[in-house]
């Protein structure tokens, strides 16, 4: 059975897709690329992971959104849907997002990233990181966590400087470099966002309410049906400053934190990607590759969790530099190491 079947089977009790459906789903799926404008459209407070570590998280972040079509694509594996399929299964049930109330849902990402030591003498530390290639390079970690309340209305609060660590330094500067990464740590900051909200300075309106995780505004709205999903996403018609930045389905925290069965609806939708194939299988773990769309040939990735039904992971077969993986956890309280504001 191929993938298009597949994607008819889904909720073969209701309106089967007709071959007209599928192909506007999937011509859906390949302009919604070009909707990955959130860093133009609506400014959250600071949120330079690290210092300048967040130039390569932030790169990769937004890179991989649901239309990663290529036209023409190789014929889908149907293993990949198979994937993402029972993922959807699977996350109708995911405990980790049923806390007990005074719980929290801690989202927590660890990313593994190399920088680069550009070379400047007018710099205090005789140069900076950046997330260019360089003679002298480093692979640091750092982790940040994301607490969000049983009670979403509630203080969301996210400690963005959990930790750095240092796992390899190399290259002509590295004594100089290393006495620099003290610049890792520059805007590391605890935010609280009462109700999962926001307020932005420098907007148009200060007292302008913005949502942390931006699908918030799009729960309602958002088809449960995949191929009319895909379709809603294509035909969304943003408006500029909204409360919520653009919809879009490849961060991992708005997708986890989406009702079950949104969630449910996002993984079969994005079962419909055309040249979507399985890497590697790591127990529960399976990574999956996507085509980025567009004029590139390069392979985004999302690990996908098949027993609770989450995304665990990001990043690229094409450029290792940046990559990270998702802990979705239930804890009893704000650890007392988080310096609350």
């Amino acid at each position: 059975m191929d993938l298009i079947e597949q994607v008819r089977e889904i909720g073969s009790d209701q309106t089967r897709l007709d071959e007209a459906s599928v192909q506007t789903a999937r011509q859906a799926l390949a302009r919604e690329t070009v909707r990955n404008e959130r860093s133009k459209t609506i400014r959250r407070p600071v949120r330079t992971w690290a210092g300048v570590g967040g130039l390569v998280a932030g790169a990769a972040a937004v890179a991989f959104v649901i239309g990663s079509v290529v036209a023409p694509a190789a014929p889908p594996q149907a293993s990949a849907a198979e994937v993402l399929n029972a993922a959807a299964d699977a996350t109708l049930t995911a405990a980790a997002l049923d806390p007990a109330p005074g719980q929290y849902i801690r989202i927590q990402e660890v990313s593994t990233q190399t920088l680069g030591w550009r070379t400047d003498r007018s710099s205090p530390e005789g140069g900076y990181w950046d997330s260019q290639d360089q003679p002298t390079t480093a692979v640091v970690r750092q982790s940040r966590s994301l607490y969000v309340p049983a009670d979403r209305s509630g203080d969301w609060v996210e400690d963005y400087g959990e930790s750095t660590e240092l796992l390899s330094i190399s290259g002509p500067d590295a004594t100089e470099a290393e006495a620099g990464l003290s610049q890792l740590e520059f805007n590391v900051r605890v935010d609280v966002y009462p109700g999962g909200l926001f307020e932005q300075p420098d907007a148009i309106d200060p007292e302008q309410k913005f949502h942390r995780n931006a699908l918030d505004c799009y729960y309602d709205e958002m088809p449960r049906d995949p191929a009319e999903l895909a379709r809603w996403l294509e035909d969304y018609d943003y408006e500029y400053m909204s409360d919520c930045a653009p919809p879009r389905l490849g961060e991992p925290v708005e997708f986890n934190l989406a009702p079950a069965d949104l969630r449910a609806s996002m993984f079969r939708a994005l079962a419909l990607v055309d040249g979507a194939r399985i890497e590697r299988v790591d127990g529960d773990i399976t990574t999956i590759a996507f085509p980025e769309g567009g004029e590139s040939d390069w392979m985004q990735t999302v690990d996908v969790d098949t027993a609770q039904g989450l995304i665990v992971g990001r990043g690229n077969l094409d450029d290792t530099r940046w990559s990270s993986r998702i802990f979705v956890t239930i804890v009893d309280g704000i650890p007392s190491s988080v310096p609350l504001p």
